[in-house]
Parts: C-alpha cells; structure tokens; sequence
C-alpha cells in the first residue's frame, strides 16, 4: 500500500477515507489506522466496542474498477480469506470462522469484523474502502450480543499491533490483487465455503422475529444466504433479514 496514515483518535477511518475520497483524492492505496475510534460502526446500526490502544481498527481503499458490479461480493471473500491466511498462522489448533457476510468468529464468538463500502460506475466497481475492526489485546469486554473474544483471550499471549497491521495489510492486498485474474475466482469461492461458519450444518436462526432452524446450503452470486429447511423449503436471505442464534 502507497500511503499510510496513523492517528491516536479519530472518529472512523471509514468515515474518514470517504471525507478524502470527497473532497476529490485519489484514495487508491490508502491506509488509516488509528488507537481508538470514537464512532466506529459495524453492519447496519451496529457500534463496535474497542478500549483504547488495545485492537486494531483501520480502513484501506482500493480501486476495484477492474471488476463486475455484479461480482462485488468477490470482495466479501477475498478480505476475510486474507486476514484468516495471517490468523491461521498463530491460531493452528483452533479453527477461526467466516460468519457470513464477513466476520471473523471464534467458538461462536466474535473476534473481528468487516464493513465495506463500495461505489458502482455503471457496470463496474468504482472505489472500495474496507474497515477492520480486531480485538487483539483487549481483556474485558460488556456484555454485548456478540460476545466478543480478543486474539490474546485465544493465545494467551500479548501481540504487537503494529506488525500485526501491515501483515494483514499485505495478505489482504495478495488477495485483492488476485481477484484481476478471473480464473481465480471459483477457487475463492470454494476457500470461502470452507471457511463458513455453519457450512452445509442444520443451525438456529432468527427471521422476523421468529426462530427457525435451517440448514445452510451455501452463498449465491449475489453473495446472498442461500438455506433449507426441514420440509425442503428453500430459503434465500440478503445482508439484515437474517440473524443467527447462538
């Protein structure tokens, strides 16, 4: 990545990233991370909890023109790919997950998560910028519904944030660049399904208010939630319209 930049507090890096993006830079390439955010957002409505100094919280952009409107959620893919391929490596006798979309669970509970924000230019992807938020040292968490978990809760160990930053940086970046070649795109596709939590298992969901237990098929194109349940009803669900039970 071209360009790096570190605050000690800011509001989002998302957020950020896109007050650049529309004052008229070139973000392509960019990088912010920051100590501790004071509006750091999840999917929808949801906040993300981090005490200070403690995870790691940053926003890279990329120019993604070179592929499909219609294959944006490649992108959902290859950055949980990216980050599990650097994870893996200090987590080997412990399986992390890919809760879809595009969070990272431990045991059920919620290591880290991605937000990505994307433009459209006709057919094509414009500029994405992709948030990561990771509990990395943190302790003690409230109690929230996602009943987080930190990278030293798992391995008993404190880790060095700033390594830790450009290495996920650099495999998430290895992933992205893969993604201009479309032959590899079916095999990201197999590595993602592997990695699914509830892959192709009966699990307890929530959809309108009402519990369901469903069995998940897998992802289509479209990066939707394909399942069915027990009288072979097929269910399809966007990003919101379904939650999982824990």
């Amino acid at each position: 990545m071209s360009h790096w930049i570190h605050f000690n507090c800011i509001d989002s890096t998302n957020a950020y990233l896109q007050r650049l993006q529309a004052e008229g830079q070139n973000i392509d390439g960019y990088v912010v991370w920051t100590d501790f955010q004071t509006q750091g957002k999840g999917m929808g409505k949801n906040i993300w909890e981090s005490e200070k100094g403690q995870n790691l919280t940053f926003s890279l952009a990329f120019d993604m023109g070179f592929l499909k409107a219609s294959d944006q959620f490649l992108l959902s893919q290859a950055v949980p790919m990216g980050i599990l391929s650097i994870l893996d490596q200090h987590v080997p006798n412990e399986k992390l997950w890919v809760k879809w979309p595009n969070d990272i669970h431990f045991n059920g509970r919620k290591l880290g998560g991605i937000l990505i924000n994307s433009t459209i230019c006709g057919d094509k992807m414009g500029k994405s910028i992709i948030g990561l938020g990771l509990n990395v040292n943190q302790m003690k968490f409230s109690n929230l519904p996602t009943n987080p978990i930190s990278l030293h809760e798992i391995t008993g160990k404190e880790w060095d944030k700033d390594i830790l930053v450009h290495d996920l940086v650099d495999a998430i970046a290895k992933e992205i660049v893969l993604l201009k070649d479309s032959n590899t795109h079916e095999a990201l596709r197999r590595r993602y399904l592997e990695r699914l939590l509830r892959y192709h298992e009966w699990g307890n969901y929530e959809v309108n208010g009402k519990p369901l237990r469903l069995f998940l098929d897998g992802i289509d194109s479209f990066g939707r939630l394909m399942l069915h349940d027990a009288n072979n009803a097929q269910h399809l669900y966007e990003i919101k319209q379904i939650r999982f039970l824990f």
